[in-house]
């Protein structure tokens, strides 16, 4: 048991009282609900110490694809602290954006958020730490990075250090390569070379970016909400995200090849402001992280079972699911395959196209970041997940 400033992370200013009494205030008027979720929050049963989750665009219906872990994660922590913790959760869009949940948790709005990592880049620029194309070769090493204890002077505490937010969980897949509807009576694609010149919406991530210019890809910024409509249209001819993203926001009839490249992790994470954090006396700070801890086996778990039963793009999935039912071409690469795009677009091939963005992440971290990844990826490369108290 740590003491309450003690956990590997350093004091940052944030907002005044004033200012965050403001911000709570103009919430209610500039976010869609803020309204009626504060007039809700008041008449909520309360504990001793309450927090307000603004959990971006999931629900608890794509939530049956993506399996965040949050409704999991806040009913474990309120039930395991007898009520003394209690979190109103503002979902669906309701409170924040992906892109923006990270600025409101920073500003006292909100005291935890959720949002892809890559989608947070625009406000934490670290964020995109992990995204190195090519690096991991499945989730379940990434996912072993989180429950690290590594993790925490390479990645959780520079986000405390930094940002002034510590992040709590992560559960989700690998980024695909999706094909839009053009591509339905296509040739399978499994090379690099059959995606050149293709337009290519992709997220906020310089990482992402830098990988579909390698395959000579055209990145085109497109926010989420037009994505469908754009591949509909042939506005792009193909997106990046991972399948439960892709199934669980209606977007398999405009897609018709899910090329699983796996080149980076996409999974949503959950982060709470420090000094929201530091509020709790340590033995909560200690129910905070049991609970995220336990959250991240729990979404681990529902996305292994999710994606043969619900999304389809598991090794036997149900004939009720997603892909089965609108017959999206899930392309399993051999390993041969995926190197050749590791080949062409990998970081380990392209240092130079990389190099900016390595210095840019020393520069925040304040120490080399790629190199300790590498060094974890190979301690982990084949191996099961192995669940860690990364704080302990």
């Amino acid at each position: 048991m740590h003491d309450n400033n003690n956990r590997g992370i350093s004091r940052r200013q944030f907002l005044s009282g004033a200012a965050h009494s403001a911000a709570a205030l103009g919430a209610a008027s500039m976010i869609p609900g803020a309204g009626s979720f504060f007039i809700r929050s008041a008449k909520a049963s309360k504990g001793k110490y309450n927090f307000r989750f603004g959990a971006s665009v999931v629900s608890k219906t794509n939530n049956e694809h993506l399996q965040t872990g949050i409704y999991y994660f806040v009913k474990e922590l309120e039930e395991s602290t007898d009520g003394e913790i209690r979190v109103q959760i503002i979902d669906r869009a309701q409170g924040c954006a992906e892109t923006n949940c990270g600025s409101r948790v920073v500003n006292g709005i909100y005291d935890i958020g959720s949002s892809s990592p890559q989608n947070l880049g625009s406000v934490f620029p670290y964020s995109i730490a992990l995204d190195w194309p090519m690096l991991w070769g499945s989730r379940d090493e990434y996912i072993n990075f989180l429950f690290s204890p590594e993790s925490n002077q390479l990645y959780r505490d520079v986000f405390a250090r930094r940002y002034g937010v510590i992040p709590l969980f992560g559960s989700g897949e690998m980024r695909s390569i999706m094909m839009g509807a053009k591509y339905k009576d296509a040739d399978t694609i499994r090379t690099p070379d059959k995606l050149r010149g293709a337009k290519i919406r992709i997220t906020n991530s310089e990482m992402i970016a830098a990988f579909a210019s390698s395959m000579k890809m055209n990145p085109v910024p497109l926010a989420f909400t037009e994505l469908l409509e754009g591949l509909r249209s042939g506005v792009v001819d193909a997106t990046e995200t991972w399948p439960a993203a892709a199934t669980g926001f209606g977007m398999q009839n405009v897609i018709s090849q899910d090329i699983a490249v796996d080149f980076c992790p996409g999974f949503e994470m959950v982060f709470i402001s420090k000094r929201a954090y530091e509020k709790l006396p340590a033995r909560l700070q200690e129910a905070m992280l049991e609970a995220s801890y336990k959250a991240m086996i729990h979404g681990y778990n529902g996305v292994k079972k999710a994606q043969n039963e619900i999304v389809g793009n598991g090794p036997d999935p149900s004939p009720s699911s997603v892909y089965e039912k609108v017959g999206l071409r899930h392309v399993t690469l051999s390993q041969s395959e995926r190197d050749a795009f590791a080949d062409v677009a990998g970081v380990s091939n392209n240092e130079d196209l990389y190099a900016s963005i390595r210095s840019k992440l020393k520069g925040i971290a304040g120490r080399d970041v790629l190199d300790p990844l590498r060094e974890f990826q190979a301690s982990v490369a084949g191996k099961p997940l192995k669940p860690q108290r990364w704080w302990a």
